[in-house]
């Protein structure tokens, strides 16, 4: 399927709510009884229906869950959302947590997934954590740490580094303090990771040290010829196998 149909496929469908009266949050249901909630969390510049997200909430609703992923502040690709060199890691957890809870009060009885790519990947680590009783977790080009997103830069050499510190001067000034791996050390449910070979933000070591911190690492996929936003019909096999390991 086209990356681009992908995309209009699950917003076109889905209704637009708001969580807690602040966070735009888009939800779709499946066309049976959801088997449970997911929690979708885009990163930096991110956006439901961009193609590394769509393709991962079409491969749940596909598998019977409902998906719920908000428009978190400080990004690009939503206008309305604030400005985007306001973006902080801290501060994107953060609103994530308050749309998670939001996420637990208007559906209590349903068993919760956490899935996130890039920043979502950070923050669902530390959300898994939080809230000890998610079913699993899903995460695509997962960010561990400041210190290792950090390093990823220097290794693309000095501009790359110039533009982060222009770009989220103050997301540049926290990462040093930031590091998800003590959170997912204390993660009690099945964890999952897809990423792209040739990413250079989250180098394929880092994906792999992201899956080694949680305890229960039960998939790890990599995806030759994809970069950061892993997209299209090869990524959405993965998913699907990577989902049946973690029992969704």
């Amino acid at each position: 399927m086209d990356p681009a149909s992908l995309s209009a496929l699950w917003t076109d469908r889905a209704e637009r709510l708001r969580a807690d009266d602040s966070v735009p949050v888009v939800m779709a249901d499946p066309d049976i009884a959801p088997r449970g909630t997911v929690l979708l969390i885009h990163g930096r510049n991110g956006a439901p229906g961009q193609v590394q997200i769509a393709v991962i909430a079409e491969a749940y609703l596909a598998r019977g869950w409902r998906v719920v992923a908000p428009e978190l502040p400080n990004s690009i690709a939503l206008p309305a959302s604030g400005p985007a060199e306001r973006l902080t890691m801290n501060g994107l957890r953060r609103a994530a947590a308050e749309v998670m809870g939001w996420t637990r009060a208007r559906w209590p009885e349903a068993p919760l997934a956490l899935a996130g790519h890039s920043l979502g990947g950070f923050a669902i680590g530390h959300l898994g954590a939080e809230i000890g009783t998610a079913h699993h977790l899903l995460a695509a080009s997962p960010v561990l740490s400041g210190p290792r997103l950090l390093a990823a830069r220097v290794a693309m050499g000095p501009p790359a580094v110039a533009a982060l510190e222009r770009e989220v001067p103050l997301l540049r000034a926290e990462m040093e303090a930031e590091d998800a791996a003590p959170a997912l050390a204390r993660v009690a449910c099945p964890l999952g990771v897809i990423t792209g070979a040739e990413d250079g933000i989250v180098p394929l070591s880092d994906a792999r040290a992201y899956f080694n911190a949680a305890p229960d690492g039960c998939f790890f996929g990599a995806l030759p010829g994809q970069n950061h936003c892993p997209s299209g019909p090869d990524v959405a096999a993965m998913l699907d196998v990577a989902l049946a390991a973690l029992g969704a």
